[in-house]
């Protein structure tokens, strides 16, 4: 651990050892447990994607609905923001994005690093314990990208040319391995994103030579680079490869514990199946490449009871925030028009007849099948659709087999129950708005201390406060998250009358608006929420 890292994490033991005399006695046995934890993050996938969340749904999750099965599904599991880098950042901190520079949508590019130095995540509490730890898959937190002598860029734009200016033969400035990971192999970004060439360590496998062809690997934005062992299609199965190499070498090494983070591209635009997923599904592209995730879900799984660590692993999959409607048309008229995409065949997505009168999802083919279930919203919205996600752990001997639970948890709870589960103690400055979880994993129905409220955001900054059934949307009232009134009505939901927010009963609740907006500029203020 670097020297930052270690005198910060000195600093926060010594801040919460009162916090460790107060743990509950019942949660002692688990904690003496150490796990191996294989942490899987979707991109994308919403709450209806996975089938025993979504019954009815056109989407087969045969391996997700097999560890739900065997551990315990949550219901009303929210990720901070309804956008990725937001989420990503809560996850691995256990921290809302908004505290910090991020105040709204997600990092460009060539973005700085967002996680700040000398924070505490995830991984760097585990290693500290005598973990091995990696991440394969998609980072989209920031990498510290250098530019070619003579030449300069800006960290904060979305200008796609930049991408001439940056010197990919240089070691990158602020990656995982500066954060607790020892090992780190993917993609700075979204599949949709500058560059498209895989990362290893703090370094570009390839460098980028080649102007990329639009079809294959972005529908909106036409100037790129592409290495030449980048192929979109293909991503998953390339990340999924390394990460099954690294999973071997510590299923072979003697006692140490590990902790594999997996944020795959799966299922983020474009939604490329390999060739065995096409037309695996009812619900096109979408279906087929969330169909294909599930299968590298039943692999961890193989590989983990191939070598014998399935019984002390700790398995936990969600998604970083609801899914789009399902295939964008102009996706589809794309590849209609090319030679690249007729194994799809587009046209024949493009001509199938489903309901499309709901003006939200004009632009999309659903096929019937409501990707984040009974939720309004989706991708980037305040509503339950754009944030509220499944969420799927598995740990034999102290989740009981089939549980479902319908009580709050966040993303960033997962930081304070690793935690626990260590016996190590979290600081003022550490975990700030997580709450953990542990409790209900072994089994206790109404522990004292778990999370009664969140606050949930959209990739606009709108935010809403959640407490017990009730829900606020905070408009004119509100605040976003650079502190500049919102320039929208407030709504009110009751979501145990109401899931689906269809009535806004914010006239007829002043006293309940008053109270939840009171709370939030409490949490705003207070730079932490932890203690609710």
């Amino acid at each position: 651990m670097h020297d930052v890292t270690r005198r910060h994490f000195l600093k926060s033991l010594g801040a919460g050892l009162g916090m460790l005399a107060c743990a509950p006695l019942s949660m002692a046995q688990p904690t003496k447990r150490r796990p191996n934890i294989v942490y899987i993050l979707a991109d994308d996938l919403g709450w209806g994607d996975i089938s025993c969340y979504n019954p009815d749904g056109k989407v087969s999750t045969p391996n997700i609905d097999r560890l739900a099965a065997q551990g315990i599904r949550f219901t009303d599991a929210h990720t901070t923001c309804a956008v990725c880098s937001p989420t990503r950042y809560s996850t691995m901190t256990g921290r809302y994005s908004w505290r910090g520079r991020l105040k709204r949508h997600v990092l460009p590019h060539f973005a700085k690093p967002l996680i700040e130095p000398g924070r505490d995540t995830i991984a760097s509490l585990l290693k500290q314990k005598g973990y091995a730890t990696a991440v394969v898959g998609k980072w989209h937190l920031g990498l510290g990208w250098q530019a070619k002598p003579g030449k300069s860029f800006d960290p904060n734009s979305w200008d796609h040319k930049q991408v001439d200016a940056i010197d990919f033969a240089r070691p990158l400035q602020g990656c995982p391995l500066d954060h607790g990971f020892d090992y780190y192999f993917g993609i700075g970004s979204s599949n949709n994103m500058l560059p498209y060439c895989l990362i290893e360590n703090d370094r570009v496998v390839k460098v980028p030579t080649r102007r990329k062809d639009p079809e294959v690997y972005d529908t909106e934005h036409g100037y790129g680079l592409v290495s030449d062992d980048y192929v979109s299609q293909d991503l998953d199965q390339i990340l999924w490869s390394k990460a099954r190499t690294w999973l071997e070498k510590q299923c072979t090494a003697p006692k140490q514990p590990f902790f594999l983070y997996m944020p795959t591209s799966a299922i983020h635009r474009p939604c490329l199946p390999i060739d065995p997923f096409i037309k695996s599904s009812r619900a096109g592209l979408h279906g087929d490449k969330t169909q294909e995730l599930d299968s590298i879900v039943g692999k961890v799984v193989a590989l983990l009871k191939k070598h014998n660590k399935l019984e002390n692993t700790l398995i936990v999959f969600s998604s970083d925030n609801g899914a789009q409607p399902g295939d964008p048309v102009r996706a589809l008229k794309h590849y209609a028009e090319n030679d690249w995409g007729q194994k799809y065949n587009p046209q024949a997505l493009l001509d199938e007849k489903v309901d499309e009168s709901n003006s939200t999802v004009k632009n999309w083919k659903t096929y019937g099948h409501r990707v984040n279930g009974p939720y309004r919203g989706y991708k980037a919205s305040i509503y339950e659709g754009g944030h509220r996600v499944p969420y799927v752990l598995r740990w034999p001997g102290v989740i009981k087999p089939g549980t479902v639970s319908d009580r709050l948890i966040c993303c960033t709870d997962f930081f304070a129950t690793v935690a626990e589960i260590l016996g190590t103690p979290l600081g003022k400055q550490a975990g700030e708005d997580s709450i953990s979880f542990l409790p209900l994993l072994a089994g206790k129905t109404e522990p004292a201390g778990l999370r009664r409220d969140i606050i949930s955001e959209a990739g606009n900054a709108t935010k809403a406060l959640r407490r017990g059934p009730w829900k606020l949307i905070l408009g004119k009232t509100g605040l976003t998250g650079n502190h500049k009134k919102m320039n929208r009505p407030d709504e009110l939901y009751n979501l145990q009358d109401d899931p689906a927010e269809t009535q806004n009963v914010v006239a007829r609740h002043p006293r309940i608006v008053k109270q939840l907006y009171e709370r939030y500029e409490r949490y705003l203020a207070s730079g932490g929420s932890r203690d609710g």
